[in-house]
Parts: C-alpha cells; structure tokens; sequence
C-alpha cells in the first residue's frame, strides 16, 4: 500500500520533519501544505498550493485528504492544532499526528497550563492570572517573591513572554500585553509567573496519550543577541543533545513532568496524541516546567531529529494507533548536533523581504544542513529573505565544540544582502561553559612553562655570573637589564661594538652527547672574536636560551660553558634570558643565541684599510677544529651514512681515547687573550677577521677594492678532521674553503716587518701577502689559493680521498635594502660597514644598559595565520622595554633569527617588523644574524632573540630602591593586549574551547590570530623625555612581562616593601577575560602570567604625580592604579590587587553582550571619529562598540575621508535640503534606524538638534565640549578661560539634552592653562584631552557602566 504524509507547515521545523520522513523506506510520498522551496528539494516532497487548498479551511484539508489517500497527518504550527485541526482529521478517520483543540489547550491557554499544572502536581513556579491592567502592577509590586515574568496567555508565537530585570520594566510589559494588546487578544489574559533563576532546557516527548516517550535534551536561545541579550524570539539557535541536564534530573522530568501530564490529561479525559514539549528550568530545587507546547519545537526539532536513527514515521504511526509502547526510541551515540538561526534585518520587530542571499551550501550532506524558514526563489531560482527568521545552518560532530565552531561557520558564510544577516555566535556556549567550570583550571605549568624552574635556574647561575665580575659591573641577574660602568675603564673617546652569534647545528651533537660546557663556551668566543674584528675589548655578554621544556641542570651547564669563556676573557656574564617554548621546540630540543657588547678607542676602530700598503702579511691562527659552521650538513651526512660518533675518534684525541663527537664538538679557540693587548696598543694589526662564514668569504672581507692575494697552504698544515670530514662525505676541495675555517680561526693583516705573529702568536703562519690588484681576470676573483688541494688530499687519503660533493650555505644574509631604519646620529659605519656607536660626550658618567628578549610561542601564531611581520616589533618591544626600566635611553638593537627552511620573503617579513620596531624605539639597527637551521627547525618554524643597548647617567639609573617609600603612588600604562608573554598557556587554551585562529575573537570583531599579533606597545617615546628631564619624578619602572603583575613588580621593591593596585582603577582587556573563562584560569595564575592590562608601572612620590601624569595621562592613557605600602608579613605576596574578581566578572559580562552599534556626526575633520574609530577597533581598551555609519551635513570634509578609509559606511545628509530641523533630524533619525544604530556620538556637529531628536535618542546621544562644564558652554571657550584668568580648562562628554550643552556629564578631562598659552595653544592640548575623554565616555556608556536617569543626572561613574 502506498503511503502518502501530508505536513502542515512551510517552516525551518516543517522541513526538518519532511527531511526525516523521506528517510523512511514506508513513505512513498510527503506533501507539504503549504510547504516552501526547501522542503521541495527534498526526496519524496512536494508542496500544495495554498490555492488548491486553504490551510486554513480544516473541512477542506479533511476533504484533500481523503481525496489523495492521506495515511497520516503531521501538524507542525500550534494554530492549527489549538483551533481545532486535529479534532476535524480525527472525526473523518484521518490519522493526525497532534492534539485536538482540548489537548492543544496545553500550550494556547497559558492560564489554563499552569492551572493543570497546579491539579497535577507538576512543579513549576508560582503565578497568579489577571485580566486587569492595575491589578497585575500591584502584584507584581507586592508579590511574596519575584514576580518578574509577564506571559500572554494566549499563543503569541514564542514571542508573548518577558523576563523582566526589575519591577518597573515587569510593569511596562503588563502595560504593552494586556493594556496594549500588543499581541492581540493572545493577550487578553495575562499570567505572571515567579522569576525562576537557572539554565532553561527543553524536554520533547512522543506520546500516545498513554505511554511517553523522551527525546534527546535540547537547549534553545532565545534572546535574539549573544549572552542572552536583546528581545525575545522565537528561538535564534539550538543543540542538542544537552549536558547541562543530568541524568538524574532526566529521570524526574520523565516521572515527574512528562508522566504526570499524560496522565492529568487522561484523567480530565483529554485525548492526546503528538509531541508533548516540556520547556524546563534547572533551578536549585530541580526542574522546574516553564510551559508546556503541543508540537514540535522551533528551532529544537532542527538538532534533535537528525540524531533519531528510528523510523519516524514508524513512530509518529504508533502515536496515532496508541502503540507507541512498543516501540523504543534509537538515537545516534557520541554525536552532536548544533543549529544557528540567521534572521533578517529588524527581527523580531519586523523582518526585511527580498534580500539576496549568497554563500549557501548547494546540498545538505550528512555532516552539514540547511533548512529553511523564512526563504522563498525569484524567477532566476535566487534565494531571497522572505521573513524574520530565513534559515538554520546545522553541523554535526562527535565534538559538540566543533559541531558549534562549524555551524557559526557555515552561518557566517552565508550573506544577505542589503542590511545583513542576524545571528548569534555563541550557541552551545553555556554547554561549555559547565564543561569549562567543572574541568581543571589551566596553568601556565599545565600548558608547559613552569615559571619555578626559570627562577630556580636564576639562583644557579648567579655565582656563575659572579665568577665573571669586572671592573665596570653594576648589580647582579635578575634585574631589568645588566650594567656596566664606562668610567671604571680607560678609554678616552670610547667607542661601542657589537657582536650577535649562533653556535648552529652544533648544539644539536652537544645535546645528543651532553656536552653542554663546549657548546656555551662556542656560544661567547664566537661573540668575542667578532669583536675583535673591530678592535675591540669584549666587556659584557648577554645570552639567550629557548626550549621545549627547560631542564635547569643542563640550562645551567650550558651558561658555565658561557661564563668560562667569560672569565678567559675578562669580561663579564650580565644577563640573559631563558624561554621555555612546548609548542615551538620539543622536549629536549635547544638553541641559542650570544650578544656581546665591546669597547674600542675611536682611533683604534678595525678595519684600517688605508694603512694597507702591499706586501703586508696576512697572519692564519688555527682553529681548534671545526668551531661552529656547517654541522647542520655534517651531522645530517654522517647519520645518514650511520657514523657513531660515540666511537673512537680516527683522528687527533683518537689516541686519548676521546670520541668522534668530543672532536668535533671541540669549542671554538678564543682569541681575546692573544690578541687584545695588540690591538689595544694599536701599532701593528691593521684588520683581522674572525672565520665563520668560510675562508674564502671571510677573507674576501679583508680585501678592499684594489687589492688582491693568493693563500698559501704549503707551509700550512690541514688539521686532519677536515680530511676525515672531505673523506667520509666525498666533499671536494673548494666547498671546504668556501664553507669551513680549514684550520684558520682567524686571519691578521699586519705590516710585512712585523715580528708579532712569530713571538707572541703561537702556531701563526704567513697564509698570504697582500698585493695591489693589477688586472682583474674573467673569474672576477681577488683570491688565489694554493696547495690547499694537496695538503688536504694528503689529509684525506687514508680515510677514501676526496669527493666532489657540495656544501650548503648554513648562514644567511638578509638583502641590504631591507635596513630600513636610518641610523641614530651617534652611529657609524666601520671601512666593511659593520656598525658602531660613539658614546656621546654629554653623559658625564655613562652606564650600558644591555637587555635580551625573545617572543616566545606567539611566534607559533604568526607561523600559523602568516603573519610574520608584527612580531618583530614585539621583540624589539620586549627588550628596549626593559632597559627603560633602568632609567636608559635606548641606541641600539641587533637580532637572531633561525629557522628550518631558509625563506627569504619570510626572513626579510620579519626583519621588516623589527626596523620598524627599532624606528619606534628611536635606536639604531646593528645587525640580524641568521641561519637556516633543519635539524633544530621544522621547515616553517623560526625563532626570534633580541638585544638591546641603551646608555644611562649613573645618577639617573633605576630603580632607585632606597628612596621608594609607603605612599608612593604607581601609575599605570596601558598594555595593548597579551604583549609576548604566557602564550603556550594560550594555545592549551585554545586547544581546550576548539577554537582556530582564523575564527572570530569571542572578544571583538577580528579573527583570534589578529588579535593575538596585536604588537607589545614600545613606551620609548612615552618615557623617553620624561626620563631625560632633571628631577623627574621617577622613583622607579617595571615591565610587566614574563611573570606577570606578581613578578615583575616586586623587582623594583625592597623587601619590606608591598604594591597594593585596584583593578577598577584599569582597564582588563577584554582578552584576559575570555582567557579565565575559556581556561577556567584563576585570579592568581592569571595576574602570574599576564599583564592583566598594565603594560609598564611607574612609582612616583605623591609631590610628584600630577608633574609625571601631566605628561602621560592623554596621550598613554596612564592612570593611577594603586600605591606602595609596608609589607606586614614577609610571607604574603608583595602584589595585591583589590577589586580584581569583580574587574574581571564585569568584562566577562560584557563579552556576554552585543556590541552596542553606534553612528558618529560630523560636520568637519572628525578628529574625535578618528579618536573613537581607533579606540573601538582596540580591543584592549574595552570600549565595547563598533562605529557602524558616519553621517555628516556637509559634503567632502576630512571626517568623512576618514571614514572611507576606515570603511565605514558614511552619508551626506545636507541641512540644505530641508525645511526645517525637524524635518532634517526625521530622515537623520531613518538613516540611524536604519543601519540598527545603538548610541550617537556627536564630534563636531555643527548643528542644533531638535526638540524631537534630542527626546527620541535621550540617554543614547552624547557629545563632547571643550570646556570644564557647566563654565563656559557655547562658542569661543578657549578664548573666554583665557579672558577669565582661568588655571585650567579641558573637556567634557555629556549627554545632550533639550539645552544648550547643559546634560548629565559622563567624563571630564582637565588640562592646565601654561604661562603664555594662547587660543591655538590651549586648543591643541585640549584635542589631547578630548581623544582620551570620548572613547572612554563611549565605553562607559555602551557597556552600562553609565547611563542617564530617568531625572536626566548621571547613574555610575568614571573610576579613572
């Protein structure tokens, strides 16, 4: 028999249902009345006309029925089944798949609901009913509990019930239901309900009117914004299956609800039939019913039917026939399914027809669907809006998260045209919330970093670094920066050299041969010997350490190594810095990185090529093997051809029993001691070079244009690892001199009657005389070599001879064009363009300041989103930032870079980010050092290490601990974001919530990638002239980078001395408190790891505050944060933070909500929108708005320029064309309406507005005035403060009012009148004021931290 299914409906719940039955192999036909384009591209679907039959003529859709043998009936909507469709069916034998219009009384009489309720003893809240307006006030004003909800009693579809916030707005909503009828007379009766407070789930059950049973737990959102926020709907999303419910709570909902209404109704002998839908609150106490239905849900049915491996059809059967005890219901098991609604413009209050739709999937597949509400086909077959709720996108998964991640996907994909789609991107979110809150809060040990074991490594190397001490050091590790003293050297017109090296690959055969020592001490004599290329006496050295997980008995053998080296050198270990990256080294993968700082006499300065005369000598000293090139290749090589290198070395130490990796681990010689006092005394060596790039390439480098010489090796011998090495690989002769020292560690020139390198050099050899350049031959070469092919064949012959491979480039060169930044005044170029530092002769006591960073695992996320730019700013941000904190100017960086696949448009990206860093630390760029690294990096993976240099009075250095005092104040500056510190602990977060770094920010309107790149802020050119004035203020900076508000801040404190800070007196960026909630991180941990806000604090003296904040408040939005006070308890930390929980409930709050939508108008060159755009597009400020339009009275101004390139939409709205203000702020007021606008910002709108306006946007319309109101409102202020002999003046944001500039003030900023101000002057500092004034304002008000009273004052305040 054929069996044919009629359905009654044409929505997004009608389509899913006609979806599923077409699944069943027992339907033949489906026929929707009225149906809609979607359901007609289902399999077995077809819509009937509402012209062939009324679906509101039930006589007729019973007659139709019978007509085209109608097996079974499937009422959708409520209408139908409360007016009686059922009833109609059933009476002509027709199976119907609803209640009749008794049953249907469940859900269309909301009074006669809980009244049944009430006789069946299913819990739900306390209500009473009311028909009259006055009475139900006086209830609600009086009721024994919260009496806050306000229901029409009738059916008002999903939209007839208010939650209200308070009385007043519970009163309103009696007034608009029952006084108003605003849903007609569904609102004829009202029913007021106790306000119940826990999560709101839905429970649908199959029921034949005798057995029942549940579906799967679904949870609906029917707010219309995020966060619940907005008016209700009829439901913008849904998932299912919901864990929010246990199964405990399940089992009363099945006993206690669903069992005991079937059985109330068979008791009031009500037959019923269908779907019982059970609306539930979690309360305390347990389930509670909010309402009853009698059908399916919209948008429940969306997520729970794709998870029903039962025939439906076989089920809705059973209903009809009262059998459906025998059937159980299958469900799909480790699945999820998530749906979110996209609504047109305007809903709920109206919906916006005709829109274009683009980007829809093209069919439904097993993962992803679509099914349609409110979406009708023009003749082109286009998809248009065609209703307030269009479409749900659905996406299924075994994880909920990522069903929720790929339907937001999909929804986002999808374009109306015109004003857009509405939809929420948070569905599913309280599940995971409950999932975050009941797992175990992150750490930033848990994510791989453990902050102990850096500290504890600090403690270990201390006497390390003590053991290094010499003249010129100021302090120990752990502060800021290392200090060295110029003074307590010799040097007349010192002069400052730089050097920043690698070891390479070479760390790898320490690592794997736990030879730590040899590689720290390559690491400091491959700085020292570059040095020395300038002539100059290496007197301070930096390291960086990055790993996978950091092992403090090994990071410490790997600075002794260092500090050796050091000490063999008379120069001293000053600092450095260690990163613990899991996500971009693995466990027990390391590099690292050296900065050594020298200082050379201006006349002493290497090379002197215009000493050169020919027949002057060139001078090899050995090398003590290998030193550091190449060994990515080699050690690659020899695993391949599965050398052991633990075996006895074949060649010199073999016979000490030393292995294959001792001699090719042998640290590079160090050439300080030999060769120092020579070039100190500066009568003989005219250039040297230290060979790390190759012979040939190193030389070349001591040959300027005209001179010319040929290599010698026929007095020189070969060391016989190079021939082993030539032998065991099939290396060819040239690639050993290109690529390798060949013996010769480093290269002198000095004059041909020098005796120096026969007395004092010991194992020197004559390499090559230096010759004027004759000819030039085809080769282009200024280097011949001989005898270097026999001496190394005689080498290599008793190990296979020698072969013709070719050796790779392991370090690289970064194009010349990208040094972008031009130079400090104070810096020169050496004869080979190595650049130098004159220390400038207006310090009478000069200090160096020397600080090293690195970006840690945000590197890994410009990896990922490629974007690679910004973090070079964050490394130079990471270091210049703390050599201010000693009190330097800063003059110099110089960088590190390796990676695993050498990418030159990536290399240079980078370097590009840290020129413009270097530009904004007005410092001068010295060098980068770069190596293509693939046994330590994957091909795309890179690191970053930085080294900044700064100079200081020695009276001016910080801290100045001794004078910090109890009562000192501290400012804080504002960070941009999460700066460069606890990223592994970001991405544990971001792998616990499932979110990708393409996807939007749960914070702002960017994607999370963007807004994790965001660059550290550089404070050089905050600070810089406030520090180089006398008696600044200063007592004392801190950087708040690795170790958080906890660590960072104590570095500038005396033991006996606390920081008590009050997190309402700063801005939480909104990215810290989606971080606790994603990572359920606590206070501690989170103000442990973070800057949480405060990019840098700075401690004044009170006498000195306003002369310190004069300076910073406007521009660097610096505020007082907090004060110093006495530390009572030596074991209680020496940072608190008051108010810091609740800081932090608030911006989670906040994200919560809808961005507030907001227009700006202008009349001019909209300086002020430029101060809102930038302020609303920094997520770190807060200031929870977007500008969504720009409308301006006159044509062509800046502002609207401004707008353009912000792209904003703008309009030209001219006052010329209308006859009247009022008839101007109507289509004004159109425009706003329009585009959804929240609040209006007016920024010089040179207009008065309207009685009408004004009232229309009361409490929502705000403005800004360059004066101290309520002085001097009006024109001409500035001219008047300055007529009246006023001390100040400044700026105030109000809201408008009827009256001229005299509404409820929001924020006032004052500015001093200076001796000699006049009108431009004032005005100018005043812009100052008020760019810092209106965001804030702004963000004060759209976040609700102040609104306008009913009795126009201001309620809340401005906590800065």
């Amino acid at each position: 028999m054929s069996v044919r299914v009629l359905v009654i409906g044409s929505g997004g719940r009608e389509h899913a249902i006609c979806w599923k039955l077409s699944q069943s192999s027992k339907v033949d036909r489906i026929l929707a009345l009225p149906g809609s384009h979607g359901i007609e591209q289902v399999e077995k679907c077809q819509n009937v006309d509402a012209k062939t039959v009324d679906p509101k003529d039930f006589g007729a859709i019973a007659k139709w029925s019978k007509e085209n043998q109608i097996s079974l009936v499937v009422v959708g909507p409520e209408d139908p089944l409360s007016l009686g469709l059922g009833d109609v069916l059933q009476k002509e034998g027709i199976a119907c798949f609803g209640p009749g219009k008794q049953g249907a009384q469940i859900e269309a009489d909301k009074k006669w609901a809980k009244d049944f309720m009430l006789r069946h003893g299913i819990p739900t809240a306390r209500y009473e009913s009311f028909t009259d307006t006055e009475n139900a006030k006086a209830f609600i004003r009086n009721a024994p509990y919260q009496a806050l909800v306000v229901k029409a009693a009738g059916l008002a579809a999903g939209k007839g019930v208010v939650v209200a916030a308070n009385v007043e707005e519970a009163c309103q909503a009696v007034d608009e239901i029952l006084g108003q009828l605003k849903y007609g007379q569904a609102g004829a009766t009202l029913v007021v309900e106790e306000l119940l407070e826990g999560e709101e789930i839905s429970v649908l059950a199959f029921t034949d009117g005798k057995c029942v049973r549940a579906m799967l737990p679904a949870q609906d959102h029917k707010r219309l914004g995020n966060g619940d926020s907005g008016p209700n709907t009829g439901g913008m999303g849904a998932y299912c299956p919901c864990p929010l419910i246990s199964q405990p709570a399940l089992e009363l909902v099945q006993r206690a609800v669903l069992e005991r209404a079937v059985q109330g109704l068979i008791k009031e002998r009500i037959t019923y039939q269908g779907v019982l839908y059970a609306g539930l609150m979690l309360t305390r106490d347990g389930p509670r019913v909010l309402e009853f239905n009698c059908r399916f849900g919209d948008p429940e049915t969306q997520v729970i039917l794709p998870l029903l491996e039962s025939d439906l059809f076989d089920v809705m059967q059973a209903c009809c026939s009262g059998q459906l005890e025998k059937h159980a219901l299958q469900w799909r098991t480790g699945v999820s399914a998530v749906g979110v609604i996209l609504a047109s413009a305007g809903y709920p209050e109206t919906s916006t027809k005709g829109c274009l739709i683009t980007g829809m999937p093209a069919v439904n597949t097993a993962t992803e669907l679509i099914f349609h509400s409110g979406l009708a086909v023009n003749k082109k077959k286009e998809a248009l809006t065609n209703g307030g709720r269009v479409l749900i996108a659905i996406a299924l998964d075994s994880s909920l998260k990522e069903a929720a991640s790929k339907a937001t996907k999909i929804a986002g994909s999808i374009i109306f045209s015109g004003s857009g789609a509405q939809y929420r991107t948070d569905i599913a979110q309280k599940a995971f919330k409950m999932a975050t809150a009941s797992s175990p809060g992150l750490s930033y040990k848990d994510s791989g970093v453990d902050i102990d074991a850096g500290d504890a490594l600090v403690q270990r190397i201390k006497p390390l670094s003590r053991g290094t001490q010499r003249p010129g050091v100021l302090g120990g590790l752990g502060g800021f920066g290392g200090l060295f003293r110029l003074k307590d050297l010799s040097y007349k017109e010192p002069v400052i050299a730089e050097a920043t090296q690698g070891v390479g690959a070479k760390i790898h055969l320490a690592l794997q041969h736990e030879l730590y020592e040899n590689v720290g001490y390559d690491l400091f004599a491959l700085s020292a010997n570059d040095l020395l290329e300038m002539g100059a006496e290496p007197v301070a050295f930096l390291d960086y350490i990055a790993c996978g997980k950091l092992h403090v008995p090994l990071a410490a053998q790997l600075v002794k190594g260092m500090a050796d080296g050091c000490r063999d050198a008379g120069c001293a270990l000053v600092g450095g810095e260690t990163a613990e990256m899991p996500s971009l080294y693995a466990s027990g993968q390391h590099d690292m990185a050296g900065y050594c700082v020298g200082i050379v006499e201006q006349s002493r300065v290497l090379p002197r090529f215009d000493l050169y005369q020919p027949g002057d000598l060139l001078i090899g000293l050995p090398s003590s093997g290998l030193h550091c090139a190449g060994f990515n290749e080699i050690l690659s090589q020899l695993a391949t051809l599965n050398v052991n290198l633990k075996g006895r070395s074949p060649v010199e130490g073999g016979e000490d029993g030393l292995t294959l990796a001792h001699v090719l681990a042998t640290p590079t010689h160090l050439y300080v001691k030999e060769l120092l006092r020579h070039l100190q005394k500066g009568d003989e060596i005219k250039a040297l070079v230290h060979v790390t790039h190759g012979l040939l390439n190193d030389v070349q480098r001591l040959l300027p244009e005209g001179f010319e010489t040929t290599l010698d090796f026929g007095a020189v011998p070969v060391p016989k690892i190079f021939g082993w090495l030539a032998a065991k690989l099939k290396l060819n002769a040239q690639t050993l001199l290109e690529r390798h020292n060949c013996g010769i560690g480093m290269v002198l020139v000095l004059p041909q009657t020098s005796q120096l390198w026969r007395t004092f050099l010991p194992g020197a050899k004559v390499l090559g005389i230096l010759q004027k350049r004759t000819k030039v031959d085809s080769s282009g070469k200024s280097i011949q070599v001989r005898n270097f092919v026999e001496q190394l064949q005689r080498v290599a012959a008793p190990f296979g001879g020698l072969g013709e491979r070719e050796l790779p480039e392991e370090l690289k060169e970064l194009s010349s064009r990208n040094t972008t930044t031009s130079p400090r005044a104070y810096c020169f170029e050496n004869a080979v363009g190595r650049r130098l530092t004159r220390v400038p002769n207006t310090y009478k006591d000069p200090i160096l300041i020397l600080g090293t960073d690195g970006v840690g695992t945000k590197l890994k996320i410009a990896q990922q989103t490629n974007r690679n730019t910004s973090v070079g700013i964050d490394l130079v941000a990471m270091c210049v930032n703390d050599i201010l904190c000693n009190g330097a100017e800063p003059f110099s960086f110089s960088s590190y870079y390796a990676c695993g696949q050498w990418n030159e448009q990536l290399a240079e990206g980078v370097n590009f980010g840290v020129q413009e860093g270097t530009r904004q630390a007005n410092s001068s760029f010295i060098s980068s050092h770069c190596a293509a690294l693939p046994l330590l990096y994957e091909p795309q993976v890179y690191d970053l290490a930085g080294f900044a240099l700064g100079i200081a009075e020695r009276s001016g250095i910080l801290p100045r601990l001794d004078d910090v005092q109890p009562g000192d104040l501290i400012i804080g500056l504002p960070s941009s974001g999460v700066h460069s510190n606890g990223f592994s602990l970001v991405h544990a977060v971001l792998k616990r919530v499932g979110l990708g770094l393409d996807d939007k920010a749960p914070f702002s309107e960017k994607s999370l990638g963007e807004e994790l790149l965001v660059p550290t802020k550089i404070y050089v050119k905050a600070l810089s002239s406030l520090l180089a004035q006398p008696n600044h203020g200063v007592k004392a900076l801190a950087h708040i980078t690795g170790g958080g508000l906890s660590e960072n801040i104590p570095r500038v404190l005396r033991k006996d001395l606390a920081v008590r800070l009050d997190a309402n007196k700063f801005q939480l960026p909104p990215v810290f408190a989606w971080l606790a909630a994603a990572g359920n991180i606590s206070s501690t941990e989170l103000q442990r790891t973070y800057n949480c806000g405060l990019g840098l604090v700075i401690v004044v003296a009170p006498s000195k505050l306003e002369e310190v904040l004069e300076k910073l408040r406007y521009t660097q939005r610096a505020a007082v944060v907090g004060e110093v006070v006495v530390r009572k308890d030596a074991k209680k930390p020496q940072v608190m933070v008051q108010n810091f929980e609740a800081s932090l409930a608030r911006a989670q709050k906040i994200l919560s909500l809808p961005r507030k939508r907001v227009a700006v108008l202008i009349s001019g060159t909209g300086s002020n929108l430029q101060a809102l755009l930038d302020a609303s597009r920094d997520s770190a400020q807060g200031v929870h708005a977007e500008i969504v339009l720009v409308i301006s009275n006159k044509p062509g101004v800046l502002g609207l320029e401004r707008a353009k390139k912000a792209g904003i939409p703008s309009l030209v709205i001219s006052h010329k064309d209308f006859a009247s203000r009022e008839v101007y702020d109507v289509e004004v007021t159109r425009n706003l309406k329009a585009a959804r606008v929240d609040l209006v910002c007016l920024a010089g709108f040179m207009r008065i507005l309207s009685a009408p306006f004004v009232r229309e946007w009361r409490g929502r319309l705000i403005n800004i005035h360059p004066s101290l109101l309520p002085k001097f409102p009006g024109l001409h202020v500035q001219r008047q403060a300055l007529e009246a002999g006023e001390k100040e003046s400044g700026c105030t944001v109000h809201f408008v009012d009827e009256g001229v500039d005299t509404g409820a003030i929001l924020v006032q900023a004052s500015v001093p009148i200076m001796p000699g101000d006049d009108e431009d002057a004032l005005t100018q500092r005043i812009h100052q004021a008020e760019h810092w004034a209106f965001p804030r304002a702004l963000g004060l008000l759209a976040s609700g931290a102040v609104r306008l009273s009913p009795e126009g004052k201001s309620i809340g305040k401005d906590s800065q």
